[in-house]
Parts: C-alpha cells; sequence; structure tokens
C-alpha cells in the first residue's frame, strides 16, 4: 500500500512541479504587463492644460501639416509633403534652430534607410523641390521633429538610438495618406488644370471652393497658400489627443489667395 501511494506521489509531482512553474511564469508575465502599463490618461487633449508629462501630450500641441502642390515634383495625384511643424499652444512658431541641438541628426537619409518601405514613401510623397533630400529631411526634423516633445528618448520604456525619427516621418506619411487633398479636391469637381503661360493665368478657382471642398470631405477648412495666383500649398491643422493622435481643428493661419491656379504636373 505504501509503496503504491510512492508511486503516486512520483507520478504526480512533475505535473506539480509543470503548474507551479506555469502559474510562476504567468505572474510573472502580469507582472511585466503592469509594470510596462501605459500611464498616460488615453484622454489627454493638447493645449488643455499645462500640468500634463510632455511624454504623454505634446507641449508644443498646435501642428499644421503643410502639404504642397508643385507640378515638377511628386505623383500626378497627390500633395507632397512640407512638414508637420508644431506650435506653441498660442499658434507662435517655435525657435529656427529646433528645440534639441543634441538631437539634431544631419544623417536623416541613412536612418530611413533602415526601413525600406518608409524610404520608398518619402521619396515619393516628401521630395525636395531642390533636388536634396537628405537636407530637405535633416531641415524638417532639426527644426521641427526635435520639438515633438513626446517624441524625445526618455520618453520609452526602451530605446533604440534615433527610433524617433523613424516614427516621427513614418507618422506624418500616415496623416498625409489620412487626410488625401487631392481625392477630396477631386470629390468636389477640383481638378488640376492644363497649364498656362503669364502672371496672371485666367483658369482659376476659388478660394472658398478649396474650403468648401475641403470641409464637405472632413468637416474643417484649410488655409490655403499661393504665390501670385498659382497654388502652393494646404495647411491642415491639427491638435493631439493622447501621445499621438492628430485631430483636426479650425485653421489658425491667413490664407494668401484669392483665386487659385491649381495646374497640372508636369
Amino acid at each position: 500500500m505504501h509503496l503504491s501511494l510512492l508511486k503516486f506521489a512520483l507520478i504526480l509531482a512533475p505535473a506539480v512541479a509543470h503548474t507551479v512553474l506555469l502559474n510562476n511564469e504567468a505572474n510573472e508575465r502580469q507582472l511585466t504587463e503592469i509594470d510596462l502599463a501605459p500611464t498616460c490618461p488615453l484622454d489627454t487633449v493638447s493645449c488643455q492644460r499645462t500640468d500634463v508629462d510632455p511624454c504623454c501630450s505634446p507641449t508644443n500641441g498646435l501642428l499644421v501639416l503643410a502639404l504642397q502642390w508643385d507640378t515638377r515634383w511628386g505623383p500626378s495625384d497627390a500633395f507632397t509633403v512640407h512638414g508637420l511643424w508644431p506650435d506653441t499652444c498660442k499658434g507662435k512658431q517655435l525657435p529656427r534652430n529646433g528645440c534639441d541641438p543634441s538631437r539634431a541628426y544631419t544623417n536623416i537619409s541613412q536612418i530611413i534607410d533602415q526601413d525600406p518601405g518608409l524610404r520608398d514613401r518619402m521619396d515619393t510623397y516628401w521630395p525636395s523641390n531642390k533636388g536634396d533630400n537628405n537636407w530637405f529631411w535633416t531641415h524638417e526634423w532639426g527644426k521641427h521633429g526635435t520639438c515633438v516633445t513626446t517624441l524625445h528618448p526618455k520618453c520609452y520604456s526602451t530605446y533604440e538610438p534615433q527610433q524617433e525619427v523613424v516614427e516621427y516621418f513614418q507618422s506624418i506619411l500616415d496623416l498625409r495618406d489620412k487626410y488625401d487633398v487631392f481625392s477630396a479636391l477631386n470629390k468636389s469637381g477640383i481638378v488640376p488644370t492644363e497649364p498656362e503661360t503669364g502672371r496672371r493665368p485666367k483658369n482659376t478657382y476659388s478660394l472658398r471652393e478649396f474650403k468648401d471642398a475641403v470641409r464637405a470631405q472632413w468637416g474643417f477648412e484649410p488655409n490655403v497658400k499661393c504665390i501670385g495666383r498659382r497654388l502652393q500649398e494646404v495647411w491642415l491643422w491639427f491638435k493631439v489627443k493622447g501621445r499621438d493622435s492628430y485631430y483636426p481643428v479650425e485653421p489658425w493661419g491667413a490664407d494668401t489667395c484669392s483665386r487659385i491656379n491649381y495646374q497640372k504636373k508636369i
């Protein structure tokens, strides 16, 4: 009898030990998940409070997405990116040399090359109209990217050098895709026209037509920028919910167009 009990105990022991091990591993995983759980409130809205951790909500919480229409660059059916520019909550511009000289990297192309898919999108939708993409991207990162407080290295639980650069450019391209201005204009019958010579082209749209087309698509208006009558840029304004959920707001800037010549790309 005692021998049978001993055999049963020996058979049972590994199973019990395995169960205890699994329970310990589950507890460790649970503790790890608790330790790494986000501590930032998800419903925080930028520019509503001044006592928020800058890792949880951008201190410079009013941003403008500048989308450019240059007939020499980019796909024929897409606006390209000039940049995403953080401003103060009162709409003031930030320092021309950026906010963190220690992270003013000059090898942005090399950093982006670590993600081939991102590099392809950058070349397509964020080209420099001066022909030097690295210079352009470096300028945008140094002046504007370093001012996004939620991308500071201290905001990451585990930080890989320069990962905030990739995140910055990726999020802007995603925002450009979400707010496809070309498609919004097209849905309202606003399409690029044949090229015209001269300083005052006659084939134009009104500023109100542009603004109404964007409002019809997303419920807010843009700023529209021109050189003379030639369309230069469309600006979309945003605030941020949580760390990086951009939502559109009415424009804070001024328009520089009355009649808009929106020519086909070459």
